[in-house]
């Protein structure tokens, strides 16, 4: 442990505990979030370099996770990016969760009238996919009480009836090493382990999925654009290749 670093980021005088819920900013972060503020304030603001760390950013992302900075895309929630994935899912579709799952991951398929969202105990998950299961949406670990849920064998169970799968990594990126590119959809908050500022979230759509048309880009706005300089108004002629 490099004690000299954590000297710097962290105040000395807290001993803070309850990263389940949010992880500290370290210093650098704070000056950072400070000084782009007071651009805002005085109208002092790079908008090309914003793009440079938004990109930036998606690839430390993709470094830390095992996937490639392409395939990140960035959010300020989770439940935006569960809401995305909800809104592709066809009428009648069954979501299968976790008793108990956080809201930000069952929500957005709950308050669809035209889907059914069925609940398993989080041990039996993989026993509980059927044939009528169109996607299971569920948190590598659990805010709640830390329990690990067995993603190889839920994947394996997905597999063998056709059925997709998402995994909330909020409580787990960083000490918990996952094969993100498994996966058909990885959300993330970045305030918890990621240490980042909140309104920061990171979503992995894995290549088959996004080949398949799985996703709707309904929150394509200038920014999705191959070139956003050039896709500023009326509608986007070509959409970003990537995330």
């Amino acid at each position: 442990m490099d004690t000299d670093l954590l000297a710097r980021e962290f105040r000395s005088d807290v001993a803070y505990l309850n990263t389940a819920s949010h992880g500290l900013m370290p210093a650098r972060c704070v000056t950072r979030v400070q000084e782009a503020v007071a651009r805002m304030a005085t109208g002092d603001i790079d908008m090309p370099a914003y793009f440079a760390v938004n990109d930036g950013l998606r690839a430390a992302f993709a470094r830390v996770t095992g996937t490639t900075a392409d395939r990140v895309a960035l959010g300020n929630a989770v439940s935006v990016h569960v809401g995305l994935v909800a809104a592709g899912l066809p009428a009648g579709s069954e979501v299968l969760v976790a008793e108990g799952e956080f809201s930000s991951v069952v929500n957005p398929f709950a308050v669809r009238d035209d889907l059914r969202v069925r609940q398993a105990p989080l041990e039996k998950l993989a026993e509980a996919v059927d044939g009528d299961t169109a996607l299971v949406a569920v948190a590598a670990v659990q805010s709640a009480d830390g329990r690990v849920a067995d993603l190889a064998a839920i994947r394996e169970a997905t597999r063998a009836v056709g059925a997709r799968l998402l995994v909330d990594m909020t409580q787990a990126v960083w000490w918990l090493p996952l094969p993100v590119d498994s996966y058909d959809y990885v959300v993330c908050a970045g305030y918890k382990w990621l240490l980042c500022p909140r309104g920061t979230s990171f979503l992995v759509v894995s290549r088959e999925t996004q080949e398949a048309g799985a996703l709707v880009p309904l929150h394509a706005g200038w920014s999705a654009g191959e070139d956003p300089w050039a896709s500023c108004y009326g509608p986007v002629e070509r959409l970003a290749p990537g995330a």
